[in-house]
Protein backbone atom coordinates (compact mmCIF):
# COMPACT_ATOMS: atom_id res chain seq x y z
CA UNK A 1 0.00 0.00 0.00
CA UNK A 2 1.15 3.51 -0.74
CA UNK A 3 0.51 6.92 0.75
CA UNK A 4 -1.58 9.16 -1.51
CA UNK A 5 -1.34 12.50 0.28
CA UNK A 6 -4.32 14.65 1.24
CA UNK A 7 -6.41 13.50 -1.72
CA UNK A 8 -6.62 10.33 -3.78
CA UNK A 9 -7.24 11.83 -7.22
CA UNK A 10 -6.53 8.91 -9.52
CA UNK A 11 -8.07 9.69 -12.93
CA UNK A 12 -11.65 8.38 -13.30
CA UNK A 13 -11.53 6.85 -9.82
CA UNK A 14 -13.48 7.79 -6.69
CA UNK A 15 -11.80 10.57 -4.70
CA UNK A 16 -11.00 10.14 -1.02
CA UNK A 17 -9.59 12.82 1.26
CA UNK A 18 -7.90 12.83 4.64
CA UNK A 19 -10.51 13.63 7.30
CA UNK A 20 -10.73 17.34 8.16
CA UNK A 21 -12.45 18.86 11.20
CA UNK A 22 -13.58 22.49 11.32
CA UNK A 23 -13.35 24.24 14.70
CA UNK A 24 -14.46 27.62 16.00
CA UNK A 25 -11.19 28.97 17.34
CA UNK A 26 -12.94 32.07 18.72
CA UNK A 27 -14.93 30.00 21.22
CA UNK A 28 -13.61 29.44 24.74
CA UNK A 29 -15.67 26.24 24.78
CA UNK A 30 -13.40 24.97 21.99
CA UNK A 31 -10.06 26.59 22.87
CA UNK A 32 -9.24 26.32 26.57
CA UNK A 33 -6.20 28.43 27.51
CA UNK A 34 -6.29 27.15 31.10
CA UNK A 35 -6.05 23.46 30.28
CA UNK A 36 -4.17 24.02 26.97
CA UNK A 37 -6.83 21.97 25.14
CA UNK A 38 -8.76 22.15 21.87
CA UNK A 39 -12.10 20.41 21.48
CA UNK A 40 -12.14 18.30 18.29
CA UNK A 41 -15.12 16.02 17.76
CA UNK A 42 -13.15 12.90 16.96
CA UNK A 43 -11.75 9.90 18.82
CA UNK A 44 -8.04 10.65 18.55
CA UNK A 45 -5.38 8.70 20.42
CA UNK A 46 -2.12 9.97 21.86
CA UNK A 47 0.51 10.30 19.14
CA UNK A 48 -1.91 10.81 16.24
CA UNK A 49 -0.54 13.45 13.85
CA UNK A 50 -2.71 16.34 12.65
CA UNK A 51 -2.19 19.51 10.61
CA UNK A 52 -3.59 22.78 11.97
CA UNK A 53 -4.63 25.48 9.48
CA UNK A 54 -6.25 28.88 9.78
CA UNK A 55 -7.10 31.67 7.36
CA UNK A 56 -6.89 34.24 10.14
CA UNK A 57 -4.91 34.72 13.34
CA UNK A 58 -3.68 31.39 14.68
CA UNK A 59 -4.57 30.04 18.09
CA UNK A 60 -1.93 31.31 20.52
CA UNK A 61 0.98 28.85 20.60
CA UNK A 62 0.17 27.29 17.21
CA UNK A 63 1.31 28.04 13.66
CA UNK A 64 -0.93 27.57 10.64
CA UNK A 65 0.11 24.74 8.33
CA UNK A 66 2.14 22.97 11.03
CA UNK A 67 1.95 19.30 12.04
CA UNK A 68 1.18 18.63 15.70
CA UNK A 69 0.68 15.46 17.74
CA UNK A 70 -2.35 14.61 19.88
CA UNK A 71 -2.23 14.16 23.66
CA UNK A 72 -5.45 12.38 24.60
CA UNK A 73 -5.46 12.91 28.35
CA UNK A 74 -5.66 9.90 30.65
CA UNK A 75 -7.25 7.52 28.17
CA UNK A 76 -6.13 5.96 24.90
CA UNK A 77 -8.82 7.95 23.11
CA UNK A 78 -10.17 11.04 24.91
CA UNK A 79 -13.97 10.59 25.10
CA UNK A 80 -14.47 14.28 25.97
CA UNK A 81 -12.72 15.25 22.73
CA UNK A 82 -10.59 17.83 24.58
CA UNK A 83 -7.05 17.34 23.34
CA UNK A 84 -3.70 18.90 24.05
CA UNK A 85 -1.14 19.18 21.26
CA UNK A 86 2.60 18.47 21.24
CA UNK A 87 5.38 19.43 18.84
CA UNK A 88 6.53 15.83 18.32
CA UNK A 89 5.31 12.27 18.77
CA UNK A 90 7.80 11.73 21.59
CA UNK A 91 6.56 14.85 23.37
CA UNK A 92 2.99 13.61 22.99
CA UNK A 93 3.91 10.30 24.60
CA UNK A 94 5.71 12.15 27.41
CA UNK A 95 2.73 14.47 27.92
CA UNK A 96 4.68 17.63 27.09
CA UNK A 97 1.97 19.87 25.67
CA UNK A 98 2.05 23.18 23.84
CA UNK A 99 0.99 26.16 25.94
CA UNK A 100 -2.22 27.53 24.38
CA UNK A 101 -2.12 31.27 25.10
CA UNK A 102 -5.07 32.74 23.20
CA UNK A 103 -8.11 31.93 21.08
CA UNK A 104 -8.04 32.56 17.34
CA UNK A 105 -10.22 34.92 15.33
CA UNK A 106 -12.10 32.67 12.88
CA UNK A 107 -14.73 29.95 13.18
CA UNK A 108 -13.30 28.01 10.22
CA UNK A 109 -9.94 26.79 11.49
CA UNK A 110 -9.24 23.20 10.48
CA UNK A 111 -7.60 20.13 12.00
CA UNK A 112 -6.74 17.50 9.39
CA UNK A 113 -5.44 14.00 9.97
CA UNK A 114 -1.86 13.94 8.67
CA UNK A 115 -1.85 12.98 5.01
CA UNK A 116 0.98 10.46 5.39
CA UNK A 117 -1.24 8.51 7.78
CA UNK A 118 -3.79 7.89 5.04
CA UNK A 119 -3.01 4.90 2.88
CA UNK A 120 -4.43 3.55 -0.34
CA UNK A 121 -3.23 2.04 -3.58
CA UNK A 122 -0.89 3.64 -6.09
CA UNK A 123 -0.89 3.63 -9.91
CA UNK A 124 1.11 0.39 -10.19
CA UNK A 125 -1.21 -1.37 -7.78
CA UNK A 126 -4.22 -0.08 -9.68
CA UNK A 127 -2.87 -1.69 -12.86
CA UNK A 128 -3.91 -5.07 -11.47
CA UNK A 129 -7.51 -3.88 -11.12
CA UNK A 130 -10.01 -5.83 -13.25
CA UNK A 131 -11.68 -2.87 -14.97
CA UNK A 132 -13.35 -5.13 -17.54
CA UNK A 133 -15.74 -6.31 -14.86
CA UNK A 134 -17.29 -2.85 -14.64
CA UNK A 135 -15.78 -2.00 -11.25
CA UNK A 136 -13.00 0.44 -12.16
CA UNK A 137 -11.65 2.17 -9.06
CA UNK A 138 -8.65 2.36 -6.77
CA UNK A 139 -8.34 -1.07 -5.17
CA UNK A 140 -8.02 -4.74 -5.89
CA UNK A 141 -10.94 -6.79 -7.19
CA UNK A 142 -11.54 -10.47 -6.66
CA UNK A 143 -14.07 -11.70 -9.20
CA UNK A 144 -15.91 -14.95 -8.57
CA UNK A 145 -18.13 -16.41 -11.30
CA UNK A 146 -21.20 -18.33 -10.20
CA UNK A 147 -23.20 -19.47 -13.17
CA UNK A 148 -24.15 -16.34 -15.12
CA UNK A 149 -23.38 -14.04 -12.20
CA UNK A 150 -20.10 -12.37 -11.31
CA UNK A 151 -19.42 -11.41 -7.70
CA UNK A 152 -16.82 -8.67 -7.18
CA UNK A 153 -15.09 -8.31 -3.79
CA UNK A 154 -13.00 -5.17 -3.40
CA UNK A 155 -10.16 -4.19 -1.09
CA UNK A 156 -9.79 -0.42 -0.93
CA UNK A 157 -8.12 1.98 1.49
CA UNK A 158 -7.46 1.96 5.20
CA UNK A 159 -6.26 4.46 7.76
CA UNK A 160 -2.98 3.83 9.51
CA UNK A 161 -4.06 5.74 12.66
CA UNK A 162 -6.12 3.21 14.56
CA UNK A 163 -4.88 -0.16 13.40
CA UNK A 164 -4.84 -3.09 15.80
CA UNK A 165 -1.56 -4.99 15.98
CA UNK A 166 -3.51 -8.18 16.74
CA UNK A 167 -5.37 -8.12 13.42
CA UNK A 168 -3.42 -9.40 10.42
CA UNK A 169 -5.52 -7.39 7.99
CA UNK A 170 -4.53 -4.18 9.78
CA UNK A 171 -0.80 -4.56 9.15
CA UNK A 172 0.61 -1.51 7.33
CA UNK A 173 3.68 -1.99 5.16
CA UNK A 174 5.86 1.00 4.36
CA UNK A 175 6.69 1.79 0.75
CA UNK A 176 10.46 1.56 1.30
CA UNK A 177 12.91 -0.21 3.60
CA UNK A 178 16.10 1.52 4.80
CA UNK A 179 19.15 -0.44 5.90
CA UNK A 180 22.52 0.85 7.13
CA UNK A 181 25.23 -0.92 5.16
CA UNK A 182 28.22 0.80 6.81
CA UNK A 183 28.11 2.18 10.33
CA UNK A 184 30.11 5.28 11.29
CA UNK A 185 33.47 4.70 12.97
CA UNK A 186 34.83 6.48 16.04
CA UNK A 187 37.33 9.24 15.25
CA UNK A 188 40.52 10.06 17.13
CA UNK A 189 42.28 13.27 16.07
CA UNK A 190 44.90 15.70 17.27
CA UNK A 191 43.66 19.29 17.30
CA UNK A 192 43.23 21.12 14.94
CA UNK A 193 42.78 18.17 12.55
CA UNK A 194 39.27 17.63 11.20
CA UNK A 195 37.17 14.66 12.29
CA UNK A 196 34.97 12.80 9.83
CA UNK A 197 32.07 10.42 10.34
CA UNK A 198 30.44 8.56 7.43
CA UNK A 199 27.34 6.40 7.17
CA UNK A 200 26.32 4.35 4.13
CA UNK A 201 22.69 3.31 3.76
CA UNK A 202 20.57 1.56 1.17
CA UNK A 203 16.87 1.87 0.37
CA UNK A 204 14.82 -0.99 -1.04
CA UNK A 205 12.16 0.08 -3.52
CA UNK A 206 12.95 2.26 -6.51
CA UNK A 207 12.38 5.99 -6.31
CA UNK A 208 13.06 6.55 -2.62
CA UNK A 209 15.38 9.39 -1.58
CA UNK A 210 17.50 9.13 1.56
CA UNK A 211 17.98 12.07 3.92
CA UNK A 212 20.49 12.35 6.75
CA UNK A 213 20.34 14.01 10.15
CA UNK A 214 23.60 13.89 12.10
CA UNK A 215 23.10 14.30 15.83
CA UNK A 216 25.49 15.01 18.69
CA UNK A 217 25.36 14.05 22.36
CA UNK A 218 27.36 15.86 25.03
CA UNK A 219 26.18 13.65 27.90
CA UNK A 220 27.27 10.14 26.91
CA UNK A 221 24.22 9.46 24.81
CA UNK A 222 21.50 10.50 27.27
CA UNK A 223 20.21 13.26 25.00
CA UNK A 224 20.72 14.04 21.32
CA UNK A 225 20.37 17.14 19.15
CA UNK A 226 20.92 17.78 15.46
CA UNK A 227 24.37 19.15 14.71
CA UNK A 228 24.83 22.75 13.66
CA UNK A 229 27.44 21.77 11.06
CA UNK A 230 26.82 22.78 7.45
CA UNK A 231 27.08 19.17 6.25
CA UNK A 232 24.95 17.74 9.05
CA UNK A 233 22.47 16.56 6.43
CA UNK A 234 25.00 14.74 4.25
CA UNK A 235 26.19 11.13 4.37
CA UNK A 236 29.58 12.37 5.65
CA UNK A 237 29.85 14.74 8.58
CA UNK A 238 33.03 16.81 8.94
CA UNK A 239 33.67 18.33 12.36
CA UNK A 240 36.38 21.01 12.20
CA UNK A 241 38.32 22.45 15.11
CA UNK A 242 36.31 25.68 15.19
CA UNK A 243 32.98 23.87 15.52
CA UNK A 244 31.31 24.04 18.92
CA UNK A 245 30.88 20.25 18.75
CA UNK A 246 34.65 19.66 18.34
CA UNK A 247 34.90 18.45 21.94
CA UNK A 248 36.65 15.40 23.34
CA UNK A 249 34.21 12.58 24.26
CA UNK A 250 31.26 14.00 22.32
CA UNK A 251 29.28 11.26 20.57
CA UNK A 252 27.75 11.33 17.08
CA UNK A 253 25.09 9.32 15.26
CA UNK A 254 23.02 9.66 12.09
CA UNK A 255 19.27 9.24 11.57
CA UNK A 256 18.59 8.10 7.99
CA UNK A 257 15.08 8.74 6.67
CA UNK A 258 12.95 8.72 3.53
CA UNK A 259 9.35 9.57 2.78
CA UNK A 260 7.35 6.36 3.00
CA UNK A 261 9.89 4.52 5.17
CA UNK A 262 10.64 4.02 8.85
CA UNK A 263 13.73 5.99 9.88
CA UNK A 264 16.85 4.07 10.93
CA UNK A 265 19.42 5.32 13.45
CA UNK A 266 23.11 4.44 13.15
CA UNK A 267 25.41 3.34 15.94
CA UNK A 268 26.68 6.11 18.22
CA UNK A 269 30.45 6.72 17.98
CA UNK A 270 32.78 8.93 19.98
CA UNK A 271 35.11 11.75 19.03
CA UNK A 272 38.46 11.77 20.79
CA UNK A 273 40.42 15.02 20.58
CA UNK A 274 44.02 15.07 21.76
Amino acid sequence: MSAWGNTDAQASKPVAEATTFTIDSTSTDVVNTTDDTINIRHGFSTGDAVVYTTAGTAIGGLTSGTTYYIIAGDSAADTDHDYQLATSASNATAGTQINITAVGDTDTDTIQILASDLYGVDTNEMAANKTQEGAAHAGWNKVTTRGSRKIVETLVAMSKNAFSSSDAEDTVFEDYLIAIATQPVAASVTSPADAEFTVAATITGSGGTLTYDWQVSTDSGSTWASTADADGTAATLTVISTDAEYVDANEFRCVVSATGADSVTSNAVALTVA
